[in-house]
């Protein structure tokens, strides 16, 4: 029986949050607006930077133009990559070993993020995930930025043109938002809950883990 697994990338298996947070923090200090890196994630993970920057500038009566965003998003993710090259990016606990663990049970592993195409390549490469991850989707790939579900929902229309999809499908995440998203896939959703938030719709979670090696019982153990 063939089994799927689509993981999240930042904060799922790379520390790459902490980096957009960074980014963005200064780019608003830059315009008189201090925000805390760490609150970004809390506030607006779920929106695209464009998005929220814009709104909040617009309150704050901040003079800004829709090419000054455009600029800065693709300057963004032009520094992310450089960090990475510079070894600044690291895996988060447990990723690797549990990449391979499912690997070596069947488990065919892909990636779905937000994150532009040309990160999430160098990112298998620069980890040396290129035989573990069969493919991925990106935000180059869809037209409906966030807080639409496409780019998710794109994984699972790869893999049914690719393979037969059976029952065991799952996805794991961070965010609870997308674990909402994912049901629309069919998909059993693992919510990487780190920060030990509440569930807003408890019948909406499968599995819930703090930590990526708690997938073993899950998938292998009990499968």
């Amino acid at each position: 029986m063939q089994k799927h697994i689509v993981f999240d990338l930042d904060w799922t298996l790379s520390d790459t949050q902490k980096i957009h947070e960074k980014v963005e923090s200064d780019f608003l200090k830059s315009k008189w607006i201090d925000i805390e890196p760490s609150s970004i994630w809390k506030k607006y993970a779920w929106r695209t930077p464009q998005e929220w920057i814009w709104e909040l500038l617009s309150e704050e009566n901040i003079a800004h133009t829709k090419e000054e965003l455009e600029d800065f998003v693709s300057r963004k993710d032009e520094t992310v990559i450089s960090l990475l090259e510079k070894w600044e990016i690291e895996l988060m606990p447990h990723a690797r070993e549990s990449l391979e663990l499912l690997l070596e049970n069947g488990y065919r592993i892909w990636i779905s993020s937000w994150a532009c195409r040309e990160f999430i390549d160098k990112f298998i490469v620069h980890f040396g995930l290129e035989n573990i991850i069969m493919a991925s989707t990106s935000a180059n790939e869809v037209m409906n930025k966030k807080p639409n579900p496409d780019v998710f929902l794109s994984s699972f229309d790869k893999l049914e043109k690719i393979f037969w999809i059976s029952e065991l499908r799952y996805v794991v995440w961070d965010g609870w938002s997308d674990v909402e998203w994912w049901h629309r896939s069919w998909a059993k959703t693992i919510w990487l809950n780190y920060n030990k938030k509440q569930r807003q719709n408890p019948d909406l979670c499968d599995f819930e883990i703090e930590s990526l090696k708690e997938m073993e019982d899950i998938l292998i153990l009990k499968s």
